[in-house]
């Protein structure tokens, strides 16, 4: 398990370390405007992406040991296709709520649920580091594109970003095919019926793991819409680096539950289970921690030389997410333990709670006090949310 742990952990840290500098050349070239532009796309791909796997989500980890992996492989295809069909519709009969890039933001996000997908049977195989290999496509060919853009200085528009999404992701998802060729070979090996039986099973695990996953996206990222509307798209840029940052330092946290959730899905013994998590947790926090304080004390000026003059209120938001941001990477390890043990609903229940008081603190700081009111908002959330796994987590035998 050390060694796909530490496949993981450099898969993240490059990830993350190329996740940076496109967040630092897109800065550096579109401001804080043009970044709080592509914030929001970023963000709708991602509320997609979510529908999208309303079926084949990480569920898929904990069912692939236990099922056939081309029907689950199958009726999660059919699953990404219908929504995204039926998602088109509603774009074409009601065209007021359509914001731009739409309907490439639904072709961008058919491709990255079915890189996602892909990435899970291969975790629930426990062959991690394929499945990292298909993470990292992304990061790498979107860098890339913009990249080569900006050395003929062709790149000057958010378009070039939603282009660079969209190869990036297609390219992620033909590579996780490749892999899973063998299970893509039996994607009608069992019949209609099961079928039917399977996909029962995998809305029912999977509908109320995904209700908690779009309501902690709306908890990490609800401040944006909010900030954009009251204060401007200026802002949203200025508070999206300071929450992409929060999350590369997360990234050691999550690297490890992840690797945790694909071993103990694989593994009966409760004791055992709830041990390596308890050890997984005090790892996580304490680097956690270290890595907040650092980021932290950073000097103003530097974040002002990496992402431009108009982000200089970046090293604030880390500040005031400081004690979430650790409560938050910790929880992770007890979401898996409680993911591997089939316990899908405390998840979404913290999530929802978190979504609650987001809602209520969101509306009533961020138009008074800005990004410091979104990051007092969602240090509020973390916390409730980090509160309800850990009593959970505590209780469970």
């Amino acid at each position: 398990m050390l060694r796909n742990i530490i496949n993981t952990l450099i898969t993240k840290f490059s990830s993350a370390v190329l996740g940076f500098l496109t967040i630092i050349l897109v800065s550096q070239i579109l401001g804080s405007q043009g970044k709080g532009e592509q914030a929001l796309i970023v963000y709708n791909i991602y509320l997609l992406l979510l529908l999208f796997t309303l079926l084949g989500n990480s569920t898929l980890i904990y069912l692939t040991p236990r099922k056939h992996n081309g029907s689950l492989l199958s009726v999660s295809i059919v699953w990404i296709l219908a929504m995204a069909v039926l998602s088109a519709l509603i774009f074409v009969c009601i065209p007021q709520i359509a914001t731009e890039y739409i309907f490439v933001s639904i072709a961008i996000g058919v491709f990255a649920a079915l890189s996602e997908v892909n990435q899970f049977i291969l975790l629930g195989k426990q062959e991690i580091k394929k499945a990292n290999n298909v993470k990292l496509i992304y990061p790498l060919v979107s860098l890339g594109y913009i990249f080569v853009l900006n050395l003929f200085s062709l790149f000057d528009s958010v378009t070039d970003c939603v282009i660079g999404m969209a190869v990036a992701y297609l390219l992620s998802t033909i590579l996780g095919i490749y892999y899973l060729k063998d299970d893509y070979k039996t994607l009608n090996a069992e019949n209609t019926k099961e079928k039917l039986a399977l996909s029962k099973l995998l809305f029912k695990l999977g509908a109320t793991k995904q209700a908690g996953s779009i309501a902690q996206s709306m908890n990490y990222r609800l401040s944006f819409y909010i900030i954009g509307f009251y204060c401007g798209e200026s802002l949203v840029g200025i508070y999206s680096n300071g929450i992409s940052i929060s999350e590369a330092i997360m990234l050691f946290g999550t690297s490890l539950a992840l690797v945790q959730y694909s071993h103990l899905s694989n593994n009966e013994n409760k004791t055992q289970s709830k041990r390596l998590t308890w050890q997984m947790s005090l790892i996580n926090g304490l680097f956690t921690l270290l890595a907040v304080l650092f980021f932290a004390l950073i000097p103003t000026d530097v974040y002002c030389f990496v992402f431009g003059d108009q982000f200089a209120q970046v090293r604030d938001v880390i500040r005031m997410l400081g004690v979430g941001i650790v409560l938050l990477s910790t929880a992770s390890n007890f979401t898996q333990y409680l993911y591997a043990r089939g316990n899908f609903k405390t998840t979404t229940i913290a999530s929802f709670v978190g979504l609650a008081i987001t809602l209520i603190l969101g509306f009533t700081l961020i138009p008074r006090y800005g990004i410091m009111g979104a990051a007092i908002t969602a240090t509020a959330s973390y916390i409730v949310s980090f509160a309800i796994e850990f009593i959970v987590f505590l209780k469970s035998k």
